[in-house]
């Protein structure tokens, strides 16, 4: 019978001295300083992520990129591409393959649907996900419905359903193994999954929501939401953050949160009661934390309820995951420290997965923003998806006042860039170089780096390419909202399909991966020359 005990890491970080434990001269020296963002967008972000991999892949990017930071269902697709098992026997297998001109020229709507295939990496976005979460939410633990749900529709065909650790590599599984060898003498190395060979380091992007199980569900609450991050060697955050129920107010009750990082393994954990370092003692989580339980936490979308303090009307709260938690800060006193906290999704703080990249501080970045706002125009106003305007201090109804990063005039620039480049009827994306401003939420550095934005829009290039019967559907799909293609590509989150939750049909993931994937080649330079060596 194994040891109640683990031994595991705890990384602190130093103001902005972040220790990043995956910056071995082996990811130096294979990558370049360039990291990819998968916006969150559930089932419609899946999809399309899949066919932005698909591109990338086959441009020969996707080794050489040091980062992927993803988010809900950009994370489902990103943690599924590192970590897949069984179904694709390859990445070409799993990601799809695109059709020829000759087939795009005749193509119906048939045979785009029959194009997704059981192995490629988007076909479980069309699974009945209410009917499995309905089921986990009436038979099992109602916080863990969403988490298991997920883990049984988009992870399960790809082998990623056991309770598994999960981890980098044969390297840094061997060293659990060795470090634990006394405790947990029963421990082997399948039982942890690790990540597939020459992939980015990937950054699966959550929150934290607090104050809990006091007045959270208040409409006159302050809910605050701070960024976690899952990654295959550490949780946590390097930026430590002190949280005060009341900000104005310095004697209320507060918690710390952040300030490093505890191995993957040991998240759930109470913790050791000793100073954060290497190799400390502490008691062993009551469940293996696996991959799909940081993705579960990404896409829990009962998080923006809460961030809305909404919940008390919606009695959605119970579905929100919940986790032991302590920060690093806290290391010393930690078990003392260590409670259930509210997680959600990421895209309740940070959409796009941009903060991650910037307190690593990346120099060129690709961020696919997989939204479902269309772009469009009112009077000389130009409306994109509303999470990116506070990233720029111009605040919008998502309330993230806590997300400027870039100066406000730099906002113009982009929105104008991104709808010129949608006028000219090809890929809607933009690329800026950038001098970050210093961000005391996130702890991001005031630092030069490139972005190119890559926003989620109808590609009336790859349009012209399709059969008449398919511009005619495309076509009605965009303007009227009708047909197999209604909102494409900016298919709705939640619902697009009646009664529906979140799935989509074949031919919508098909369609969306398809025009993504050959966008990206027909634009092979720009993406080549942002990641390439």
């Amino acid at each position: 019978m194994s040891n109640t005990q683990i031994k595991a890491d705890i990384t602190p970080s130093e103001h902005r001295d972040f220790v990043f434990p995956e910056r071995t001269p082996e990811l130096l020296s294979r990558t370049t300083n360039c990291g990819i963002c998968f916006s969150g967008g559930g089932t419609r972000s899946m999809a399309a992520t899949m066919g932005q991999l698909r591109a990338l892949h086959k441009l020969g990017l996707l080794a050489g990129t040091r980062y992927i930071s993803s988010v809900s269902g950009g994370s489902w697709a990103a943690a599924i591409y590192t970590y897949y098992k069984n179904e694709a026997t390859d990445d070409s297998d799993l990601l799809g393959e695109s059709p020829n001109s000759v087939e795009r020229k005749n193509w119906g709507k048939e045979e785009w649907a029959n194009s997704l295939k059981e192995h490629n990496l988007a076909k479980p976005a069309t699974t009945d996900f209410l009917e499995v979460f309905t089921h986990h939410a009436i038979h099992h633990n109602t916080d863990m419905a969403w988490i298991y749900a997920v883990r049984d529709v988009y992870f399960k065909p790809f082998g990623l359903d056991q309770p598994n650790y999960f981890s980098l590599n044969t390297q840094s599984v061997d060293s659990v193994l060795k470090a634990n060898q006394q405790l947990q003498p029963n421990w082997e190395s399948c039982m942890f999954d690790i990540a597939r060979p020459d992939r980015p380091y990937l950054i699966v992007n959550g929150i934290i929501i607090w104050p809990a199980n006091k007045e959270l569900f208040n409409d006159h609450q302050k809910v605050n939401r701070v960024l976690i991050q899952f990654t295959p060697l550490y949780t946590g955050n390097p930026w430590a953050l002190r949280l005060h129920e009341n900000q104005e107010l310095e004697n209320v009750d507060s918690i710390n949160t952040g300030g490093g990082f505890l191995s993957s393994y040991a998240f759930g954990s109470s913790g050791p009661n000793q100073p954060a370092s290497d190799n400390l003692k502490m008691p062993i989580p009551k469940e293996p934390f696996s991959i799909w339980h940081a993705s579960g936490i990404s896409s829990s979308a009962f998080a923006y309820f809460v961030a809305d303090s909404a919940l008390s009307k919606t009695r959605l709260e119970k579905f929100v995951p919940q986790m032991d938690y302590w920060a690093v800060t806290d290391s010393g006193e930690s078990q003392q420290m260590s409670q259930k906290h509210y997680f959600g999704d990421g895209g309740a703080l940070d959409n796009n997965g941009l903060m991650a990249m910037l307190q690593r501080r990346v120099e060129k970045i690709v961020v696919f923003v997989n939204s479902s706002t269309p772009i469009s125009k009112k009077g000389s106003e130009i409306i994109i998806d509303a999470d990116i305007a506070p990233l720029f201090g111009i605040q919008s109804e998502q309330n993230l006042p806590n997300n400027a990063v870039f100066k406000a005039s730099a906002y113009d620039d982009l929105v104008n860039g991104l709808w010129k480049a949608n006028k000219k009827n090809g890929l809607c994306m933009h690329r800026a170089e950038y001098t970050t401003l210093e961000n005391r939420w996130f702890g991001t550095p005031a630092y030069k780096l490139e972005i190119l934005w890559v926003y989620n829009s109808p590609v009336e290039k790859w349009i012209q390419l399709l059969s008449v019967d398919m511009k005619h559907e495309i076509r009605k799909g965009i303007e009227s909202s009708e047909g197999d293609l209604k909102h494409f590509p900016n298919y709705r989150t939640i619902s697009e399909e009646f009664l529906k939750l979140v799935e989509l049909k074949d031919i919508q993931v098909a369609c969306i991966a398809d025009m993504f994937a050959w966008s990206i080649e027909e634009n092979a330079d720009v993406f080549t020359e942002l990641l390439g060596k």
